[in-house]
C-alpha cells in the first residue's frame, strides 16, 4: 500500500539553540521509506512536510496541505518529559508560559473562537495503544499543553473537522507526537518509534 504523509516539526524556541523534532523530521522530509507488519503486509510511506515557525504563522501552515495526504504527524519538543507522548487530544485555548517567536504572549485566549473546547486525536486509538503497549519509551498522553504546539494540533483537527476531510472513507487520522530530547531517547529510536506510529495510522484508515 503506498500512502502519503504530512510531517512537520518546529524550529527552535526559547532557550534551545536547536529542537529535535525539527532534527528528526527532517530525516524524513522527501523521503520514501517502507514499514512490514507482523502479519507480512507492508505499507509505503512517502514524507512531505514542512518546518514551523513557533509563532500563529506556524500553527495555520499545514491547512492547506491536508487534501491530498493519508495522514498528518505533528512532532514537537516536550521540554520536561522523558518519553515520547502521543497526544490524544487538542485544546482550544493558548496560554504562553513564554513568548513564542513572534512575541506573542497571550494567556487564556481561545484558538478559534467558535471552536469545541477540546478535540480528540482522528487517527485510531487502539491502533496508537498497540504502539505504545510494545514500547516503554513512549506513552500515551491527554495533555498537549497550551503552546504554539497544542494550537497547531488544534488548528489541524479543527479543519479536518469542519470540512469533513477524509482519507480511504474515514476522517483523515492526524496526531501531535511530543518527543524528548535525545539525552532520554536517542534519535535512532524516536525515528524508529515515529515510522512505526505512521505506518500503523495509515494502514488503520
Amino acid at each position: 500500500m503506498k500512502t502519503k504523509i504530512w510531517l512537520t516539526g518546529f524550529e527552535p524556541f526559547g532557550q534551545h539553540a536547536e529542537n529535535p523534532s525539527q532534527q528528526l523530521v527532517e530525516h524524513l522530509l522527501n523521503t520514501t521509506r517502507t514499514h512490514n507488519f507482523m502479519d507480512a503486509t507492508s505499507v509505503e510511506m512517502t514524507f512531505s512536510g514542512i518546518i514551523l515557525s513557533v509563532d500563529e504563522l506556524g500553527s495555520r501552515r499545514s491547512i492547506e496541505h491536508l487534501t491530498d495526504v493519508d495522514a498528518v504527524v505533528h512532532v514537537g519538543l516536550h521540554e520536561n518529559s522523558e518519553k515520547l507522548r502521543f497526544e490524544m487530544s487538542a485544546t482550544n485555548e493558548c496560554n504562553f508560559r513564554i513568548a513564542d517567536n513572534s512575541g506573542r504572549h497571550i494567556s487564556e485566549t481561545p484558538i478559534v473562537e467558535s471552536g469545541n473546547l477540546r478535540l480528540q486525536t482522528t487517527a485510531d486509538r487502539d491502533t496508537i495503544a498497540n504502539v505504545i503497549s510494545s514500547n516503554d519509551a513512549a506513552i500515551i498522553s491527554e495533555d498537549c499543553g497550551r503552546f504554539v504546539c497544542n494550537e497547531t494540533y488544534y488548528r489541524t483537527l479543527h479543519s479536518i473537522k469542519t470540512q469533513g476531510i477524509q482519507s480511504r472513507g474515514r476522517a483523515l487520522p492526524a496526531i501531535f507526537l511530543h518527543i524528548p530530547s535525545f539525552n532520554y531517547v536517542s534519535a535512532d529510536v524516536q525515528l524508529d518509534i515515529l515510522c512505526e506510529l505512521c505506518a500503523h495510522i495509515v494502514q488503520k484508515s
